[in-house]
């Protein structure tokens, strides 16, 4: 004779389901799913009634079955979900190829993931924000995405922020406090001097404006220092100038006699060689923490391509997920997401014998 299964304690309860919940809040067992997943297509006053239900009820979702619709669902994603927004105040006309790099990222995520994409330039101004806000919802836009500003600027009073899904792909946006994707600058140029330092550069100083060392959390001056200190055969301190380069180059450049010079971008490198009439290539190498990418050829100034199309990518992939599941708003504590570039090198670091 077969034993009976025992039943279950007092402890156990089974687990409640959709239909559960469905039959209690009067409603399809569809507006639950669409609820639970936190879908645009149920009002909100039947959301927040089916949220509570399953709470009281103590309803958990079965992982193994939210992955099996999580891929059906992108086999049926529909090919035009939602129009994302890029805001910056580049001119089109000037924007550089930095820039032009990122934004290829950003389009080619969007396309993939059934998004549309369009930049918005702006001119921060008394009533800009509102026209702003007209135009977003105008064109049914539910996420903006903050893109490398010039000059740098806080963004935080220019839209009710609470109204949209919002990240930033550059750290030249000052405000608002969202998550964020940008290079890794502490990482990039430590690596940098290990390149440099393998060519047999042994004398590697940094040139850095303050302003821009403070938006990237001291990366670069910090990565100098820490190379300086645990790597380098022979410590520079870097040069982090505040306001006029002209004045501070020379006096730096005569006291630390540095035999490879590195800079923050392709075009500051080429105005420090200016300044000190240094050859490029020539027997001081010189080096960028930032270089555009070059499809073919040799590159003029080696350094880090810090992969602007894959930090579009990134942030477009941040972004739509916030979308999607109706983030909205500032978050309590920004993240950002921190992404290591690749060393070009380049005919201005030849080795040295």
């Amino acid at each position: 004779m077969k034993t009976p299964p025992a039943a279950p304690s007092s402890h156990e309860r089974p687990p409640a389901t959709v239909r559960q919940i469905a039959k209690l809040a009067g409603v399809s067992l569809m507006t639950v799913s669409r609820a639970l997943r936190n879908q645009p297509r149920v009002a909100e006053k039947t959301r927040r009634k089916i949220l509570k239900i399953a709470q009281g009820l103590g309803y958990r979702p079965d992982p193994e079955i939210s992955k099996l619709m999580h891929h059906l669902r992108r086999g049926l994603r529909p090919r035009f979900q939602s129009v994302i927004c890029g805001l910056t105040n580049w001119p089109d006309e000037v924007k550089p190829p930095y820039f032009r790099s990122l934004l290829a990222g950003v389009e080619r995520q969007a396309r993939a993931r059934g998004y549309g994409f369009q930049v918005l330039p702006f001119a921060p101004g008394a009533r800009s924000g509102a026209r702003l806000r007209r135009l977003l919802f105008s064109q049914g836009v539910q996420g903006v995405m903050l893109l490398p500003q010039r000059p740098p600027i806080d963004l935080g009073t220019l839209l009710a922020w609470g109204e949209f899904s919002v990240a930033a792909a550059s750290l030249s946006v000052l405000g608002p406090e969202v998550n964020r994707v940008a290079p890794h600058h502490f990482l990039n140029t430590v690596r940098l001097c290990r390149e440099l330092a393998a060519l047999g550069y042994r004398r590697i100083g940094l040139v850095v404006d303050e302003e821009q060392d403070m938006r990237a959390n001291r990366g670069f001056s910090a990565a100098l220092l820490s190379f300086g200190r645990h790597e380098a055969v022979e410590p520079v301190p870097p040069l982090v100038y505040d306001g006029g380069l002209a004045a501070a180059l020379a006096p730096w450049f005569r006291r630390e006699r540095p035999d490879a010079l590195v800079a923050t971008s392709e075009s500051l490198v080429r105005e420090c060689a200016r300044l000190l009439r240094l050859k490029l290539p020539g027997p001081v190498g010189l080096a960028s923490t930032s270089v555009a990418p070059v499809p073919s050829g040799v590159r003029e100034v080696a350094g880090i391509d810090e992969l602007p199309e894959e930090i579009g990518s990134v942030t477009l992939d941040l972004l739509a997920t916030m979308v999607e599941r109706r983030v909205r708003g500032l978050p309590v504590s920004p993240a950002s997401t921190l992404l290591a570039g690749r060393w070009r090198p380049g005919a201005s670091c030849p080795r040295r014998r």
